[in-house]
């Protein structure tokens, strides 16, 4: 009976030290684990490296008879929503009128690709095809596709067109 409680608590040091230093992160799991996928999947799965998360960015599409969350496993909070309207950028050297040209357009971009697809259409359908052309070529590729979608097939295809010329 005391070699079994010798062996209990020798092995209990031996583990649970080592699991100690790393998860307080005096021992670098990550560094150890980078070159060897399954002793990373093991780390992961013993709570050493934090699991791979992702949070839904359509907040919309949850219900609320969605089961709650499990105790056990840590949760990503997500950050709050940004504003679409950003704050000046004030700048201490003179800049050229082209370069704070282009850096406007580039912010004006931002603004459109992140609003719904469907607002920016809206929009955009009051605008000239010279106007939109520089806004469509800073977004994201992605935003593009589904606005260009979304637009009347005769002015998406214009707009294609002018896209691939100017590129």
């Amino acid at each position: 009976m005391k070699r079994l409680l010798l062996v209990l608590i020798l092995l209990t040091v031996l583990l649970g030290v080592p699991y100690g230093l790393a998860k307080m992160g005096i021992i670098p799991v990550a560094k150890l684990t980078a070159k060897n996928p399954a002793l990373a999947n093991l780390a992961r799965t013993v709570g050493l490296i934090p699991r791979k998360q992702t949070v839904k960015a359509d907040t919309k599409a949850e219900s609320s008879s969605s089961p709650a969350p499990d105790a056990s496993r840590p949760m990503k909070v997500a950050e709050p929503p940004r504003p679409a309207v950003q704050p000046p950028v004030t700048v201490s050297a003179p800049v050229s009128a082209g370069d704070n040209a282009g850096r406007q357009i580039g912010w004006v971009a931002k603004v459109y690709e992140n609003m719904e697809p469907e607002e920016a259409v809206h929009i955009f359908a009051k605008m000239d095809d010279r106007e939109v052309v520089p806004l469509l070529r800073r977004m994201k590729q992605r935003q593009v596709a589904q606005i260009l979608a979304l637009m009347p097939p005769d002015r998406a295809a214009r707009l294609s067109r002018t896209l691939m010329i100017q590129r």
